[in-house]
């Protein structure tokens, strides 16, 4: 199994629960689907800490970070 914590407003999409863990071989983006976390609301994705495209393909034992994107201020 591969840790996924999830961090800020895209930990609603997983029951408020800050980390699960998913099975390795599937892409970030296949993750991102079968969580139905639109994959334009990640801003960054940390696979061990490197920065990696939501294509790459995570393996068992990984740790990944989803980052949404930031937003916010006044104009």
């Amino acid at each position: 199994m591969a840790k996924v914590k999830v961090v800020g407003i895209l930990s609603h999409y997983v029951g408020g629960r800050g980390e699960i863990e998913v099975e390795g071989g599937r892409s970030i983006g296949e993750i991102l689907e079968g969580l139905g976390i639109p994959p334009a609301l990640v801003g960054i994705v940390l696979l061990n800490g490197k920065q990696v495209e939501k294509s790459h393909r995570i393996e068992e034992g990984d740790e990944v970070k989803l980052i949404p994107l930031l937003g916010g201020g006044k104009l």
